[in-house]
C-alpha cells in the first residue's frame, strides 16, 4: 500500500514554499509575542520599582 497525500509540505528532506511560510510566519508570530511578554513584564518591573522607591 502506497501512501501519496495530495498536499505534501515536505519534498526529499526540503521544505516547499507554502512549508516555509507557514514556519516563517508561526516564527514571527511567537517572536512578537515573545517580545511583548518581555515588554509588559518590563513595565510591571519598572513600575513595581518606582512603587517601591516612592511609596518607601
Amino acid at each position: 500500500m502506497k501512501y501519496n497525500p495530495k498536499n505534501r509540505i515536505k519534498v526529499d528532506g526540503k521544505m516547499s514554499e507554502q512549508g516555509a511560510d507557514k514556519a516563517g510566519n508561526k516564527l514571527a508570530n511567537a517572536a512578537i509575542i515573545a517580545a511583548l511578554c518581555f515588554g509588559i513584564a518590563a513595565l510591571i518591573a519598572a513600575f513595581g520599582l518606582a512603587y517601591k522607591n516612592i511609596a518607601g
